[in-house]
């Protein structure tokens, strides 16, 4: 039962003037009567009887009186102000048609055309969901949707309880400079939610090809309903034609067929989904309209006609599912597949500053109430934690003498395995902007592992000591915060890094892009590319065993996705190329168990990562054959090798303070013994680098010549 909408509406009604007459009307075969409210210069319609058993989905409907009147005047030719609110049960038609018609009280004079154009574009379709407003844009202006929204929390209904449904770019982007993004409702984020959004979605247009279509309006075809589709050429023949003329046939008044005909930014009324930007224009539509040529006249009855048909699908077939951006696009049940179908049909995709397929590990984010800023003042949102109060404390303290924030959104970072109540996540982003700076600026902040008091320093004085040594390792503050029930809690805060996680790194990362189109070229991926991707990806392998990253459960933390690739125009190449390579994680950093300095520990040692690093170069070798086995393993040793030499460089030029470094930590941390292991262990890895380099190759020629699997 929505009691706070219901307390709301009867609280208005009682402070609000009645109109002695009802309006009786009939929709959908029944009879309804309405009562009229005025409050100063609003007006209120419910339907009698509702402020006694409003119900979950009751019908709202928000429209300013201006845009019910011709020229927004009243019958006295004066302007008109106020705004009107309809509230009944069953669909929006049942208030919003009177209602422009003037069937209620003569609050609208418009025209047929003007009322069609008014239901359009500007009443407010909303609905009682829970206790809240579930407001729906549709073709609403953001300007008008914000008026409608201001209105309601100017009546004194809580912000909290005001939720706008759909995820329009520009309403997105108002809400987000006034730190109210959290009001917009969420993406789904679970694969669950997503497979249930997904079957929602699936939609025909006149065949009987299944396409998911999108909120702006794209149909997707994806390789598996591409296939269904296909199969339709020998069971039903004629179904399979239907579905041919609508991809690639013309109708009246129609320039361009669906393949072409432009929907929305690069995309067409019907797009193949999974390959990476301008892949499927340059490529599969060509060919999907020479076969076309071939098919249109096809004798359904004429076997040699179909087995002919047949075969040049199959061809088509093996050009879609060879060009996918991603393998996992071709399964429908994969989690890839879902998620970024997902991203597809929400429109986040539009928002990306990169067309890419595969999403950034920070997509799947939440936002939590926070606070608006305006004039230097700050204003809180009901529903803000301790923990955003403690980021928005911090945020403040840190900004220039004279500079103000603008706004400020927090989120909380989901994932798919992470069963966690909303705000109860061990990672947030933080997306704000000042007055002086002309792009946000980002930050992610993460819980530490452990409430145990020190934790937080070690944790500090470890990134810290490695940054000093040249490791990239990016600036950490650390927050305390009194969680309640938990007590103090510590968290940190660093800069968020540009770029995607190697492991995470699509297929279209590695093709050239044309510098004035930014499309990708799919011919082949680019050696210079897939070479300087190792090669950086080496010298954080040589960071990995300078930093002795170790867990409990066995693992090196490499290659994890805990290396965050960034990619930017070089010019040195005078294209797009990967430029560095960031770390995001601490997690596991002076984590080798054995600390003696001894040459058998330090063999062991050796060995393990050697072993992890030839793996993980193996793997990539397999997956780019653009490039000689030997020319990635050559490259990734050459990375490893150079930084090795810049970060025992860094050691020997400020050796006495590196090696003098203790800070005040708890002893059962060993923060000591574990620094000074690891610069001995420093000082190992450079000097034995020819024969570290003879370890790697023998490893790696092991991995070649082993079987896959």
């Amino acid at each position: 039962m929505p009691d706070a909408i219901q307390t709301f509406l009867r609280n208005l009604a009682a402070g609000a003037t009645r109109r002695a007459e009802t309006v009786s009307t009939s929709a959908w075969g029944r009879s309804r009567s309405f009562e009229c409210f005025d409050l100063f210069d609003d007006t209120f319609v419910f339907e009698e009887g509702i402020l006694d058993s409003l119900e979950n989905k009751d019908s709202v409907v928000l429209v300013p009186k201006a845009a019910l009147r011709r020229g927004g005047v009243g019958p006295d030719g004066a302007r008109v102000f106020g705004n009107v609110m309809t509230v009944a049960s069953g669909n929006h038609a049942v208030t919003s048609l009177p209602l422009l018609d003037g069937r209620f009280w003569g609050l609208s004079d418009l025209s047929p055309e003007e009322q069609s154009d008014a239901l359009a574009r500007k009443l407010v379709c909303a609905n009682v969901v829970g206790d809240t407003f579930e407001l729906s844009q549709r073709g609403v202006s953001t300007a008008d949707l914000v008026e409608m929204d201001d209105w309601l929390l100017a009546l004194g209904f809580p912000m909290r309880r005001v939720v706008l449904a759909d995820r329009v770019d520009e309403t997105i982007e108002f809400y987000a400079h006034r730190g109210q993004e959290w009001r917009i409702k969420p993406l789904a984020w679970t694969l669950g939610e997503m497979e249930q959004a997904l079957r929602s979605s699936v939609s025909r247009i006149h065949s009987p090809i299944r396409y998911y279509h999108n909120v702006r309006g794209v149909h997707f075809l994806t390789y598996a309903n591409f296939r269904r589709w296909g199969a339709l050429l020998r069971t039903d023949p004629e179904g399979f034609l239907q579905g041919l003329r609508e991809l690639c046939g013309t109708t009246t008044g129609q320039p361009v067929c669906n393949l072409l005909l432009p929907k929305y930014q690069k995309h067409h009324e019907i797009e193949f989904f999974g390959m990476a930007a301008g892949v499927a224009a340059q490529t599969l539509v060509p060919a999907t309209l020479e076969f076309w040529g071939h098919a249109a006249d096809l004798d359904p009855a004429d076997p040699r006609a179909v087995a002919d048909a047949a075969e040049r699908f199959a061809a088509l077939d093996d050009a879609f599912r060879s060009r996918l951006a991603d393998p996992a696009f071709a399964d429908e049940s994969s989690p890839k597949f879902l998620e970024t179908v997902y991203r597809y049909l929400n429109g986040a995709i539009y928002q990306d500053e990169h067309d890419s397929l595969s999403r950034a590990f920070d997509d799947l984010r939440t936002a939590l109430p926070g606070a608006t800023f305006s004039l230097g003042n700050r204003y809180t949102h009901e529903g803000a934690d301790a923990r955003t109060l403690a980021i928005l404390d911090s945020l403040e303290k840190g900004i220039s003498h004279g500079d103000r924030i603008e706004y400020v959104n927090v989120y909380e970072i989901r994932s798919v395995t992470e069963r966690v109540r909303l705000g109860l996540g061990k990672t947030r982003e933080i997306v704000y902007k000042t007055m002086w700076s002309p792009l946000p600026q980002r930050l992610v902040e993460k819980r530490l592992a452990r409430r145990s008091t020190g934790y937080g320093a070690y944790t500090l004085a470890r990134i810290e000591a490695f940054r000093a040594l040249g490791i990239s390792y990016g600036r950490h503050r650390l927050l305390a915060r009194n969680d309640g029930a938990t007590g103090d809690v510590h968290y940190f805060t660093r800069s968020r890094y540009p770029g995607t996680p190697f492991s995470q790194l699509p297929q279209s990362s590695f093709y050239d892009r044309d510098e004035r189109t930014g499309s990708y070229n799919p011919e082949r991926e680019s050696a210079d590319i897939v070479r300087a991707t190792i090669l950086l990806m080496g010298g954080a392998a040589a960071e990995n065993l300078v930093l002795k990253k170790f867990t409990k459960e066995g693992s090196a933390r490499f290659a994890e996705g805990k290396e965050i690739v960034e990619f930017g125009f070089d010019i040195r190449y005078g294209k797009e190329m990967p430029l560095r390579i960031r770390l995001c994680s601490v997690r596991g950093t002076l984590g080798w168990p054995d600390l003696s300095q001894t040459d058998e520990n330090l063999a062991k040692c050796f060995d393990f990562y050697l072993g992890v690093y030839a793996g993980v170069a193996a793997g990539y070798a397999r997956r780019h054959p653009v490039l000689d086995a030997w020319a990635v393993a050559d490259a990734f040793w050459e990375g490893f090798a150079s930084r090795t030499r810049v970060l025992h460089w860094n050691y020997v030029g400020r050796r006495e303070q590196f090696d003098s470094f203790s800070p005040r930590l708890f002893g059962d941390y060993r923060f000591k013994e574990k620094w000074t292991f690891a610069l001995w262990a420093l000082a190992k890895q450079r000097e034995r680098l020819d024969e570290l380099g003879e370890l790697f190759r023998v490893k790696f020629q092991s991995l070649l010549d082993a079987p896959e699997g």
